[in-house]
């Protein structure tokens, strides 16, 4: 449980991580290789995680929930280091407000998983669902609001659908972190409900 409590550590600094990087661009470089350093310490641990698994005849939990947990952190974790990964390489001149929000949003979800893990590791129910369920549907709101922004062009040029494009591979990345997360919080919700 101890890794999979500092792999979740690592999900958080990312979202973290993430949120600075799209606050402050003249960082772009640093913040974009701080995440890709987390993202590889982040591995590690998903790897000893699953050869712990592997080795270990007894474990306190189901494997099968066990894995789901640490599988549904790594894919957080990889998809908002692919994120970061855009940003850098498409060097938009403005972030827009709804990847700005989702972001933000994207952090207090994983802080609530944080939450959640803890209780579990303790046997204790700590899970918000209302507060998730909130920050759940704002990311549909505000997903649905960027691609919306992103179809409302007048007469575009070959350089704006260029741009509409880039854009969309942002908020596909995000809405894909976005669907891990809510995924690692049912699956946590459900493990609570068996071992609590």
């Amino acid at each position: 449980m101890e890794l999979l409590l500092e792999q979740n550590e690592s999900l958080c600094k990312v979202a973290g991580s993430l949120v600075n990087l799209l606050e402050d661009h003249t960082e772009i470089d640093k913040l974009h290789r701080e995440i890709s350093l987390l993202e590889e310490e982040a591995d590690r641990i998903y790897v000893s995680i699953g050869r712990h698994l592997s080795q270990t005849f007894i474990t306190p939990m189901d494997r099968e929930d066990l894995l789901h947990i640490n599988k549904a952190q790594e894919d957080a974790i990889d998809l908002m280091r692919d994120t970061a990964n855009r940003l850098h390489i498409f060097e938009f001149k403005r972030i827009r407000f709804p990847l700005f929000q989702l972001a933000r949003s994207l952090v207090e979800m994983a802080a609530l998983t944080n939450s959640m893990l803890r209780g579990l590791s303790r046997k204790k129910d700590s899970h918000d669902t209302k507060a998730f369920r909130v920050l759940r549907d704002e990311c549909e709101m505000l997903l649905g609001m960027g691609v919306a922004e992103l179809n409302d062009l007048q007469n575009p040029t070959v350089q704006d659908l260029l741009g509409v494009h880039k854009w969309s591979q942002i908020y596909d990345r995000m809405e894909l972190a976005v669907a891990r997360v809510v995924e690692l919080a049912e699956t946590i919700e459900e493990a609570v409900l068996k071992y609590v």
